[in-house]
């Protein structure tokens, strides 16, 4: 392996460690306690570098995020399931969905909480469910495109209804449903289809 190469991976790894270690601190510590020393800390790595990797407090939230939606896939929904029928489009988004929010729900549960309160939280949590927000726009526009009715709905109304029924505190508030995501998608995806026609 090249130089450059040796150093590409040791800079990947350092950042793994760092994202890896806020997401820990997130998912078990108090909000107060998610600090870049406590990060560099936890990651084994100087203040500097994790300032250098993500320049900011709100860079380091950020990054988690990116990460967990990264891992999941959450930003290839639309891509793969372009083949679909609108229907099953709508179930497989619907059933990943509520499989990322069960997964995540230990560091997603106090983020959104904790975004009443802190208003750079609740501007992170708002840029990424923008982003979920266009994905949903395209489902909603397959499944009403697709409905045998049309909608006396109108379709901002339409599509503020699937963003709030597909998103993580109406998920959470699903009590011991969202214990079983399965069992979660089926209901979520129920009343998606009866918003959608």
């Amino acid at each position: 392996m090249s130089t450059n190469g040796r150093r590409a991976a040791a800079t990947a790894a350092t950042r793994r460690a760092i994202v890896d270690a806020a997401r820990e601190l997130l998912a078990t510590q108090q909000w107060q306690s998610f600090t870049i020393e406590a990060v560099a800390n936890l990651a084994g790595v100087t203040r500097v570098t994790v300032y250098n990797q993500v320049r900011s407090k709100r860079g380091l939230l950020d990054s988690v995020l990116a990460d967990l939606t990264d891992r999941a896939g959450m930003d290839q929904l639309l891509t793969d399931t372009q083949h679909l029928s609108a229907g099953d489009a709508c179930a497989v988004i619907v059933r990943r969905t509520c499989l990322f929010w069960h997964s995540e729900r230990r560091l997603l549960r106090p983020l959104f909480g904790l975004a009443g309160a802190d208003h750079e939280v609740a501007s992170i949590l708002a840029q990424r469910e923008e982003w979920r927000g266009n994905q949903m726009q395209h489902l909603v526009r397959r499944l009403t495109a697709a409905a045998t009715t049309e909608s006396a709905v109108d379709e901002a109304d339409v599509l503020a209804g699937v963003i709030a029924v597909t998103s993580f505190p109406t998920y959470d508030a699903l009590g011991a449903v969202a214990d079983d995501p399965d069992r979660a998608a089926v209901l979520l995806n129920r009343l998606v289809r009866s918003l959608t026609g």
